[in-house]
């Protein structure tokens, strides 16, 4: 029996019938139920980059399954094009996506990388391996693309763009449920979860600080100076979606001095006011993602049925610290949604 605070029962959790699938490529949890589905895309190794993978999104989406009985679906293989699949994304034409291989091998034209990755699950040696990675991506969504309630479980990144959502909720399929009930039932959970999310806010904000830093200490080890005359392109990217929220939150005078001189000591200083001035983390309604480069569930779950499929992004604070509080709010927020 485990008590967890303001906003939660105790729970005692019991062992469930367990069935394992070892498939190529993913592993399948079976339940007592068929649904819902619960699936990690994102699960598999971090390969190249300590980001490539949703971390501790599989933690969460076990402990959600436990409670609600139905399949999970983990994937094991990387989302890097060049090193697995990423079921997220979409079918690539068999050429485009061997011609694509030496691109992302050289590693040199990032616009192009961006864009194919924007709309392609994989890259391709030649036929053969343009094949098996098929398979492997036809096999992850033959688990899932007939059932009804769908909900994929993610990793937001602790993240200054992200404020001030905790945990962001997407629905893919609009004819199963309606986007006001999405909102009503959203802001309901943000006033039964208020206590515990004030009672985590220290904390959360600072793994942002602490990801803030990670990111000002990734930009100086690649461009070898903190200048944004000097950063590419994808550097450009990820500073300009914080300073959004930094121009939000931080005081004036701060924000003057950092216009004026873009030094690492004043982005630092800007980010710590805009997280000391920013509200109390919640829940949000497609903050940061919309679910327009979900390309893989569009093509697999969009079929005309009346489906509910819903895609949950829990900051990597909240699958890393809060797993369990995590899967207890996602499951109060889905059972009153398929009401």
């Amino acid at each position: 029996m485990l008590f967890l605070g303001a906003g939660f029962k105790y729970v005692i959790i019991f062992s469930i019938f367990m069935k394992v699938s070892f498939k190529k490529g993913f592993t399948v949890y079976y339940g007592e139920r068929k649904e819902p589905i619960i699936i990690c895309p994102h699960s598999g190794p971090a390969l190249e980059s300590t980001t490539s993978r949703d971390d501790n999104s599989e933690t969460t989406a076990s402990l959600l399954w436990r409670k609600m009985n139905g399949k999970l679906v983990i994937a094991n293989v990387s989302r890097k094009r060049l090193w697995g699949v990423d079921f997220n994304r979409d079918i690539p034409p068999t050429k485009k996506a061997i011609e694509s291989y030496n691109v992302f091998i050289k590693n040199t034209d990032l616009p192009v990388m961006i864009d194919y990755q924007k709309k392609y699950g994989w890259v391709a040696k030649d036929e053969e391996d343009y094949e098996e990675r098929l398979k492997i991506y036809q096999g992850f969504w033959g688990e899932v693309e007939d059932e009804n309630t769908i909900i994929f479980i993610h990793r937001q990144f602790n993240r200054l763009k992200s404020l001030p959502g905790l945990m962001d909720f997407i629905s893919l399929a609009g004819k199963g449920i309606k986007k006001e009930k999405v909102y009503e039932v959203i802001l309901e959970s943000n006033v039964k979860y208020g206590e515990f999310f004030r009672r985590i806010e220290p904390g959360y904000k600072q793994a942002v600080l602490f990801e803030t830093e990670r990111l000002v200490a990734e930009a100086i080890k690649k461009h070898k100076v903190f200048d944004w005359g000097k950063f590419n392109l994808s550097t450009r990217g990820i500073f300009f979606r914080d300073l959004k929220v930094i121009k939000k939150y931080a005081e004036p005078y701060l924000i003057k001095r950092l216009e004026a001189k873009f030094t690492a000591e004043n982005y630092l200083e800007s980010a710590k006011n805009a997280l000391k001035n920013s509200p109390c983390p919640r829940m949000t309604i497609e903050n940061v993602f919309d679910g327009s480069l979900a390309h893989g569930p569009r093509r697999k779950l969009f079929t005309g049925k009346n489906k509910i499929v819903m895609e949950v992004e829990p900051s990597h604070f909240m699958n890393l610290w809060y797993p369990e509080e995590t899967a207890i709010i996602i499951k109060d927020v889905i059972e009153k949604l398929m009401k």
